[in-house]
């Protein structure tokens, strides 16, 4: 009877996994059809050169060899880079300490999480158009404001001084609130009696926060911080409806790069290139930080 009982376990078990291999199914064919399959063509094209009205022409490895010869490009990379690290460095520390603020018991504090939150549902389209309207040196509330206390007129979109930290203030804006909520549910999953522990063995709030809550924010801190830097390096609507890539290419992108490349200049050949690059970036940035986390989790195990 315990034998019959044992095997009808087994046999539940391996249909449950069954049907959910059938059950996952559609949506690994449809990741296959819609990613991995044009991945590859990518992959293949980015060795040709093509304008969409010849046929392909194998070039081996001339796109990247251009790419990386490129003054323009190497622009793109720099911009690309400043504006990640740049929105994820202020970021991460803004939006955890707007996460312990929450954290506490406010009046008010569901509101004031729900106005935090709601740029999150606005498109990087509207947001851009909105706060172009805002920055607008003639006509915007921002320089209006400027103006009425004596600073005078500030040329956000079109200083290159200035350009891309504008836009990165406003992705900022954009996205703080999603993050914070991350980060505000692991603070809520911290034993209260770690700190509270810390607190009467005289740690102040610096210690706390350094030693106990960080640590233990562990995880949701490597998904945030992970997950805004690969946003950030596929940044292309803030650049192209705001400022089209200027002034003086001070805002110009890899994925504008891209854009460019392909649908002005119809290098498609060389925008396939800049894609597999930037691909492989975004995976060694996705799985890097995951197999450092596992292989320091096993050796503490």
């Amino acid at each position: 009877m315990r034998r019959s009982t044992v095997s009808d376990r087994v046999d539940l078990e391996r249909n449950q996994r069954r049907a959910g291999r059938w059950l996952i199914s559609p949506a690994l064919i449809a990741l296959l059809v819609t990613t991995l399959v044009p991945l590859a063509f990518a992959g293949v094209l980015s060795f040709t050169s093509y304008d969409l009205l010849s046929s392909p022409r194998f070039v081996g490895f001339d796109n990247y060899v251009q790419l990386f010869t490129d003054p323009r490009f190497a622009k793109a990379i720099g911009n690309t880079v400043y504006f990640a690290l740049g929105q994820v460095a202020i970021g991460v520390v803004v939006a955890l300490l707007v996460a312990m603020l929450f954290n506490r018991q406010l009046h008010g504090g569901t509101a004031m999480r729900t106005l935090i939150y709601l740029p999150q549902a606005m498109s990087y389209v509207t947001v851009a158009l909105l706060w172009s309207f805002l920055y607008d040196p003639y006509v915007g509330p921002i320089n209006q404001i400027l103006k009425a206390i004596g600073i005078g007129q500030v040329n956000f979109l079109t200083d290159p001084n200035l350009a891309m930290t504008s836009i990165m203030a406003i992705s900022l804006w954009r996205n703080l609130g999603y993050f914070m909520i991350i980060l505000l549910a692991g603070l809520k999953a911290i034993p209260p009696e770690l700190p509270e522990a810390a607190q009467v063995d005289g740690a102040n709030w610096l210690q706390r926060l350094v030693h106990v809550t960080v640590p233990q924010l562990a995880s949701p801190l490597l998904f945030v911080v992970v997950t805004w830097l690969m946003g950030g390096l596929q940044m292309f609507t803030q650049s192209y409806v705001m400022t089209q890539g200027g002034p003086v290419s001070s805002t110009r992108t890899i994925v504008y790069d891209m854009y460019e490349s392909a649908f002005l200049r119809l290098e498609v050949g060389k925008a396939s290139a800049i894609a597999v690059l930037l691909f492989l970036a975004v995976l060694l940035l996705a799985v890097v930080p995951r197999l450092v986390a596992a292989l320091r989790h096993r050796s503490i195990a």
